[in-house]
């Protein structure tokens, strides 16, 4: 079983497609990543943490570990934290796959 099933196992199926999807993004834009099961999460890294799929109640957020030090010319990426940023998706059509590759490139 995939660190995917294993976290899709968790989930309301609500969030299936676009957890699926966001996964599929993040490992064609990111191939040298990893994925594990950190705080209950969906966690790609390498030797330190990169980003993280965190699901919600009626949305989803894509975490950024260092988001604050990325460029982000469309200004999606929202939060307050020393590093951490995140994109909030509440479906399919809020997924810019391009636009988070561009993102995860800049991390790796």
């Amino acid at each position: 079983m995939t660190t995917l099933d294993q976290y899709l196992k968790t989930l309301s199926a609500s969030h299936h497609e676009l957890v699926q999807l966001l996964d599929s993004v993040i490992t064609q834009a990111a191939p040298m990543l990893t994925s594990s099961l950190k705080w209950s999460n969906l966690t790609y890294g390498t030797s330190k943490n990169v980003c993280a799929i965190v699901t919600h109640k009626s949305h989803v957020n894509l975490q950024f570990f260092e988001g604050a030090h990325l460029n982000d010319p469309q200004s999606v990426l929202t939060g307050t934290g020393k590093d951490m940023r995140h994109i909030k998706l509440v479906g399919i059509s809020d997924v810019d796959k391009e636009y988070i590759a561009f993102l995860l490139q800049q991390l790796v």
